[in-house]
């Protein structure tokens, strides 16, 4: 079969270079882009480690600092509370001495010395109670909170309700679970107590479809959030504590419109 003219044949010849060099260049083009989005990705990720990295840095930071601020804290309570209740009991043994005739009084100096003594164990006990919750480890989660609440609503300055659906999943949770999640009920309330400048406090625990949620509300000044900016040690122990629980949070608060809190723990 002939083949045609010479410049016929050429022309299919160049019409095969040029579709082998297109091919080629589509191809290469192809890997080009391959290897550019698998460069990218590569940054990507590694930008996303980096920020879990930091992201666990400064929760590891906040908890050490909250474990300083703990011990910080407990020296205080110890020198100004039981270290000074037991200067007065000194200074009543000292004065009892002392004293002659009627102003003797065994029955005085017993009274006197027993009151001293009650304030060092409710001091003790107080500080005991924030070291190591006795209701959480004997009682369980449930008694632990309402134990809590009841202490706020003992106060003068906020009122605490409590409404619990999920007894008895938070009373079958493990230690350390149980701890956490009391840990992060016992942060918000001390925020309340000290900052929120409210008069009432919403706990609320109940379970959807394998998540035990838990949410806080109170009436107080709110703030103005912003989920990017730099956290304060309070919602980093918080932080922290969801952390052992992998859960997720989220958070409701404008200024003048209180402060909502929502914890999802999964099951």
């Amino acid at each position: 079969m002939a083949l045609g003219k010479p410049e016929e044949v050429d022309n299919i010849y160049a019409l095969i270079v040029l579709s082998i060099v297109g091919a080629f260049s589509l191809i290469v083009s192809f890997v080009l882009i391959h290897f550019r989005n698998q460069n990218r990705l590569a940054a990507q990720a590694k930008q996303l480690q980096e920020a879990r990295i930091q992201y666990q840095q400064e929760l590891l930071a906040a908890v050490i600092e909250s474990q300083e601020a703990e011990r910080r804290r407990i020296g205080q309570d110890l020198h100004d509370d039981v270290g000074t209740a037991l200067s007065n009991l000194r200074m009543t043994v000292e004065l009892y001495q002392h004293r002659t005739g009627p102003a003797a009084d065994p029955a005085a100096f017993i009274t006197s010395c027993k009151a001293i003594i009650d304030k060092v164990m409710v001091e003790v006990r107080h500080i005991s109670h924030n070291l190591s919750p006795v209701s959480l480890n004997l009682y369980g989660f449930t008694e632990a909170v309402e134990e809590l609440a009841d202490m706020l609503n003992n106060g003068r300055t906020l009122r605490c309700s409590l409404d619990n659906e999920a007894a008895p999943v938070l009373d079958a949770l493990p230690g350390p679970q149980a701890t956490a999640l009391y840990r992060v009920v016992e942060e918000l309330l001390n925020n309340a107590v000290k900052h929120s400048a409210g008069q009432k406090v919403q706990l609320k625990f109940w379970l959807e479809p394998d998540v035990l949620i838990f949410s806080y509300q109170d009436d107080g000044r709110g703030m103005q959030w912003e989920p990017a900016a730099k956290k304060g040690m309070g919602l980093h122990n918080i932080e922290s504590r969801l952390s052992i629980l992998q859960a997720t949070y989220s958070v409701q608060t404008a200024p003048g419109a209180g402060f909502g809190f929502v914890a999802r723990v999964p099951l």
